[in-house]
């Protein structure tokens, strides 16, 4: 065996473990962002008496209609307890 391809194998493995770790990171984030998008549901739910399938269909169409992300829209509830809208 060749230096050359214990070079390679090496290059290799550093190029799999960055990739690897950058799974992790995004698998990370995701879940932050599904626990996140979880608490506001359960606000929705809590104050506009909504179904779990409810709060999720009101998250997800006002997202569409503003052109918001999820998660934004998300933190929005969290942190001030609705939408922004008049109509919840």
């Amino acid at each position: 065996m060749s230096g050359g391809d214990d070079s390679a194998d090496l290059s290799e493995a550093r190029s799999d473990l960055a990739a690897a770790d950058s799974q992790i990171e995004n698998l990370r984030q995701a879940l932050v962002t599904n626990r996140r998008i979880g608490m506001a549901m359960g606000i929705l739910m809590a104050r506009a008496r909504l179904t779990e399938e409810q709060a999720f269909d009101r998250l997800r169409q006002v997202s569409q209609q503003r052109n918001v992300k999820l998660r934004d829209l998300a933190e929005q509830v969290i942190y001030t307890g609705d939408l922004g809208q008049r109509q919840d």
